[in-house]
């Protein structure tokens, strides 16, 4: 299967990739730098972009049979920012994968419970000042309707960083 992956050199997408790639996956990982190309060709596919580069977003989109999102500017001084950007891009890739049936897989936000320990059952936070990243999950969640098997992965906060503790 070949799947498009944005992030793919990140702190999360170093992990994904390579596990993609060792079950026989082709992946075709969107990439900001020289250095990020580099690490993606070890077994992947590198293309030139960002959350901004629609056409970049397009593209990849278009030649994959699946996406996962796990791309965010991780700019925490300009936090509202990146959630737009992170919401440009995934109203871009829904639009290119609409209709096709494919799979969008996308990373999101880890739910606060102030009080006790988050778990599956609790709802995205869509208010404050990550709000908007909750808000992007639950569109995600809505792309089904447009003929995408779309699905929000919740990571631990203690997978972005390795040997972190």
């Amino acid at each position: 299967m070949g799947v498009f992956v944005t992030g793919a050199s990140g702190s999360i997408g170093s992990v994904v990739v390579p596990e993609l790639i060792a079950a026989g996956h082709e992946v075709l990982g969107l990439v900001r730098s020289d250095t990020a190309a580099t690490a993606v060709a070890a077994g992947g596919t590198p293309l030139r972009g960002d959350l901004t580069a629609l056409d970049s977003l397009r593209a990849g989109a278009a030649q994959a049979d699946g996406v996962i999102n796990l791309a965010f500017s991780n700019d925490w001084n300009n936090l509202e920012q990146g959630i737009d950007e992170e919401q440009r891009a995934v109203q871009t890739l829904a639009a290119a994968l609409a209709g096709s049936g494919k799979p969008f897989v996308h990373a999101g936000l880890t739910p606060m419970s102030p009080g006790h320990t988050s778990t599956e059952d609790d709802p995205d936070t869509t208010d404050g000042p990550v709000g908007g990243r909750g808000r992007t999950s639950e569109m995600v969640l809505t792309l089904a309707d447009q003929g995408i098997r779309s699905s929000v992965v919740r990571l631990p906060r203690s997978v972005h960083q390795r040997g972190s503790q």
